[in-house]
C-alpha cells in the first residue's frame, strides 16, 4: 500500500513524524480517514483518538488529541493539536485524579469566573484520556 508522511504537532513539540499507510482522526462531524493520494483538505478536529497505521506494519499506533486542525495533501497529513499524547503513555489513575481536582475547582466558580479559566477544556481532556484508556 502507498505511504505518506504523517506528523502530529502540538505547541510544545512534534510528537509524531512517520511514514503511514492510513491515518484516522476525530473530526467535528465524525471520524475521517486518509490514505495516500487524498484530495487536499483542512478541517477542524474534535477531542478524541487518532489512529495511525505505520508503513509496512500491521500494528496501529493510537494518540489522544485535544482540539486543533488537520491538513491533508496527497503525500502528507499534518495534525496540529492543542494537546496530544500517545495512548500508551496514558495513566488512567492520574487522569481520574486530575479530573476530580478540576471538577472540584469548577464547582467553586460562577459561570462568569469559569469562562475565564481553562477548566472546561481540562475536564474534557481528562475525560477523553480516561475514555481512550478504557477502550485500549
Amino acid at each position: 500500500m502507498a505511504s505518506f508522511m504523517c506528523d502530529i504537532v502540538t505547541p510544545d513539540a512534534k510528537l509524531v513524524s512517520m511514514e503511514a499507510e492510513m491515518v484516522v482522526v476525530p473530526g467535528s462531524e465524525g471520524s475521517m480517514g486518509f490514505l495516500a493520494g487524498h484530495e487536499p483538505l483542512v478541517s477542524v478536529l474534535s477531542d478524541g483518538e487518532a489512529r495511525i497505521k505505520p508503513a509496512g506494519s500491521e500494528d496501529t499506533k493510537s494518540y489522544v488529541l485535544q482540539g486543533g486542525y488537520v491538513e491533508v495533501s496527497a503525500d502528507k497529513v499534518i495534525v496540529l493539536a492543542d494537546r496530544a499524547i500517545s495512548s500508551q503513555d496514558i495513566d488512567a489513575t492520574a487522569a481520574r485524579e486530575q479530573l476530580a481536582v478540576v471538577e472540584g475547582k469548577m464547582a467553586d466558580l460562577s459561570a462568569e469566573e469559569l469562562a475565564k479559566t481553562t477548566y472546561a477544556a481540562d475536564k474534557v481532556w481528562y475525560e477523553t484520556l480516561i475514555r481512550v484508556a478504557g477502550a485500549a
